[in-house]
């Protein structure tokens, strides 16, 4: 089945927006029903003095993601060794590796 995403009112999705709308018209009314009963319970606020203490396993994974954070996303280095490497035609492809990791992701 093709869906045309340019037509989105074409024949293979005009249930798709049909339903699209009626499900934001559901929203949009049970809005205006919160917003407009006064009687509606609150809820209490936490005390101003309430702490939260983390484990030292959640301290130990917030310092590593800041970590994280601060490292580029691309290793420049590894990407200039891989271009060198392929144009110089030094660069092996394993074949049997490739293989194993796409039959891993598979299941």
């Amino acid at each position: 089945m093709v869906i045309d995403f340019n037509a989105p009112n074409s024949a293979n999705n005009s249930g798709r927006s049909s339903q699209a709308g009626a499900a934001n018209g559901k929203r949009d009314a049970g809005m205006d029903n919160a917003s407009t009963d006064s009687r509606s319970p609150q809820t209490a606020s936490p005390a101003a003095d309430t702490a939260v203490n983390l484990s030292s396993q959640a301290q130990q994974l917030q310092v590593i993601e800041d970590r994280l954070k601060q490292m580029p996303e691309v290793d420049s280095q590894r990407v200039a060794e891989l271009r060198d490497a392929i144009a110089n035609g030094s660069y092996q492809i394993d074949s049997g590796r490739i293989a194993d990791k796409l039959l891993a992701s598979e299941g």
